[in-house]
């Protein structure tokens, strides 16, 4: 028999589902990693967990096509939040989403802040 707690308890491992999608040009040769992961199409990270986006490249460009987390496009919307803010990346860039994702989201939109 499950107690109350058992079924409020929240699992927060894997709620965000990160999607990334790169262009590559020139035969680049780089690094793209999100929290220090190497980049795949779908990623899953806590609900609570930081959001870096880190690339490293030394050769040719690569173009930031689509950044999507939880179905909300992060990228290139919000580009003028990454260092630098451009999404065709030819030098070393990284984003930061500090805290967990809804509320800056929400923040961020303009639609105030969530509890």
């Amino acid at each position: 028999m499950k107690n109350f707690l058992d079924f409020m308890a929240i699992d927060l491992k894997d709620q965000i589902e990160v999607k990334i999608k790169l262009i590559e040009h020139h035969n680049p040769v780089y690094t793209f990693t999100v929290n220090d992961l190497p980049v795949t199409d779908v990623l899953r990270i806590g609900l609570l967990d930081d959001l870096h986006f880190s690339c490293n490249i030394s050769k040719g460009a690569v173009e930031i096509s689509n950044i999507t987390v939880n179905g909300n496009q992060v990228m290139p919307v919000y580009q003028h939040l990454s260092h630098p803010p451009t999404n065709w990346i030819t030098q070393n860039w990284c984003l930061t989403i500090p805290g967990p994702f809804y509320p800056w989201y929400h923040q961020i939109t303009g639609q105030g802040w969530t509890a």
